[in-house]
């Protein structure tokens, strides 16, 4: 019994000494997981990954690490961090990012990264490409009008591309065969449709000459041409006029015709007429003329015109003409002589005074002539203006009809309707023949009653 006792106690000894050591912790980092690339722009691309396993140490911070030129990208290139792990139970973590400001068309390096108490710790490197950059697509389509100094040009963006549209049109030039935005242009801002078709007026042109064209469209600060394309602007061409026969409308005047046969292309027709002389053989418009200031919508345009106050028995030569843009086109050159041998002769008589509103014109029909007469009388114009010039036309008369049986033959006619304190003009006229004769140009003032 004596042996036994101290066996024991080395034995329990050796137990409570063996029971009083720490269990060791074997340190565990995090796993992460190969990053997953989506959503890749010109600048932009969103990156995904996990934390499969967090580990037994704690995570200060993690997230992405990116580099264009670092195959191993580190916590020194760039980074997107998310900061510590804030529930030390969770077991695994999943995050994603998008990462901005990115190169377009540029390749770059990128992993995951977990940083705890030992150091840091890196998922797999993942490479990834952006996007290119697109250009809007542009198209030059077809010239739509042509005229001597301008064209309406079309052109069509089809596409916007990655950027927004900041403008567009149609440029242009006459020596430049590839024009840019620098020659001549013409362009718009607004567009939030595509494809989108327009047109643009190109102006201030040189008529009779070759241009060349192409759309265009600006993003970004580039601008992109489509093809060129290429025009000729009309050579100008003048409205053209002709002469036409003269008739003998009295014994001073005639009527002359013409017409306008074509209104050209170089501008609106301002004035068109017939132009005399009878003492130049090539009449302009720096010499008599009677003229119609009017434009023309529709071609041909025949009109005539009376041209009074002729010398008889002396050939009259005259022309049309027409005036566009400043111009003045002539038609040929005809002549015309007013025979006045074989009509009545007559004076003009004196003004009597009747009312307030009428006067009493008398008239001598001095010679009868070669001709029946058919009628016979005085008419009369009034004057507003005393510095006017008396006019050679009468607007009222007063007609006889038939013929005196002898001759000379004085007569009167009563002019009614007249305004009081106003100075009139009027002659005396007989028609024989068809042709009217008028007597010299006589004028009287209308006085009001005496009181």
């Amino acid at each position: 019994m004596k042996k036994t006792f101290p066996i024991l106690v080395t034995v329990l000894s050796l137990t409570v000494i063996s029971s009083c050591k720490t269990k060791e912790i074997v340190p565990v980092p995090p796993t992460l997981d190969t990053i997953t690339v989506a959503e890749t722009t010109f600048a932009s691309v969103l990156l995904s990954c996990a934390i499969s396993n967090v580990g037994n140490q704690s995570i200060s911070d993690y997230g992405f690490v990116y580099s264009e030129t670092n195959a191993t990208p580190t916590l020194a290139d760039s980074r997107i961090a998310h900061g510590a792990v804030s529930d030390p139970k969770v077991a695994s973590i999943k995050f994603s990012d998008v990462v901005k400001g990115l190169k377009p068309s540029t390749n770059y390096f990128a992993r995951s990264y977990s940083v705890i108490a030992s150091g840091t710790v890196f998922g797999p490197v993942m490479t990834f490409k952006t996007a290119d950059v697109i250009q809007p697509a542009i198209k030059t389509d077809a010239v739509i009008l042509v005229f001597t100094t301008s064209a309406k040009l079309r052109g069509i963006v089809e596409t916007k591309g990655s950027f927004d549209v900041s403008e567009y049109g149609i440029c242009w030039s006459s020596t430049n065969n590839l024009p840019t935005t620098t020659d001549s242009k013409s362009g718009k801002t607004n567009i939030s449709v595509f494809p989108t078709i327009y047109t643009v007026d190109a102006t201030n042109l040189t008529p009779n000459t070759a241009y060349y064209f192409r759309a265009f469209v600006v993003s970004n600060g580039v601008t992109t041409y489509g093809d060129a394309l290429k025009f000729n602007t009309l050579a100008i061409t003048q409205p053209t006029i002709k002469t036409l026969d003269a008739t003998t409308t009295s014994t001073t005047s005639v009527k002359i015709n013409g017409v306008v046969e074509s209104g050209g292309n170089s501008a609106d027709i301002t004035e068109y007429g017939i132009c005399w002389s009878q003492r130049f053989s090539t009449p302009t418009t720096e010499h008599s003329k009677a003229k119609i200031p009017d434009s023309i919508m529709i071609f041909p345009k025949t009109f005539s015109v009376n041209i009074y106050s002729l010398n008889s028995n002396i050939e009259i030569f005259y022309r049309a003409y027409v005036i566009s843009n400043g111009v003045v086109s002539y038609g040929d050159i005809k002549t015309y002589k007013l025979e006045t041998e074989g009509f009545p002769t007559l004076t003009t008589g004196n003004a009597t005074h009747i009312s307030a509103t009428s006067q009493k014109l008398n008239g001598t029909i001095n010679t009868r002539g070669n001709y029946a007469i058919t009628e016979y009388g005085v008419c009369w114009f009034y004057i507003n203006d005393f510095s006017n010039t008396l006019p050679i036309t009468c607007i009222s008369g007063a007609t006889i009809q038939g013929s005196p049986t002898a001759f000379p033959a004085t007569f009167s006619i009563d002019a009614t309707n007249l305004n009081a304190g106003t100075l009139y003009i009027y002659r005396a006229f007989v028609v024989a023949n068809g042709i009217t004769t008028y007597g010299n140009e006589r004028i009287f003032f209308k006085e009001a009653s005496p009181n």
